[in-house]
């Protein structure tokens, strides 16, 4: 894997959270700034936590020939994959959305 998919997702993680920050203060106008930040920055985490468990699952419950270590190699490496995306992607996300949020005051 090369730093260009980290690099991408997270501008799509800043991008995401300003985009979904702004469209929440023209939604919800009645929540409060910290509140319309936190919950745009937390929907694409749990969309990439949702993959993640759903990958898992698919490795997990496919028929395969491989052994035991195989299946259980495949499970840690989307496991890691997913956590350190769900993760870029909450940091990405919250950044864009206190950026973005600063002009909705």
């Amino acid at each position: 894997m090369t730093w260009s998919f980290l690099l991408i997702g997270f501008a799509l993680a800043v991008f995401m959270g300003a985009a979904l920050v702004s469209l929440l203060a023209s939604l919800k106008p009645e929540w409060a700034p910290r509140r319309r930040q936190l919950a745009a920055a937390s929907i694409l985490p749990i969309i990439t936590a949702i993959a993640t468990l759903l990958g898992i699952w698919f490795v997990s419950t496919a028929e395969h020939g491989q052994g035991q270590t195989m299946e259980d190699l495949a499970i840690a490496g989307v496991a890691t994959l997913g956590g350190g995306f769900t993760a870029l992607a909450l940091i990405g996300g919250l950044i864009g959305a206190a950026l973005a949020g600063r002009r909705h005051r």
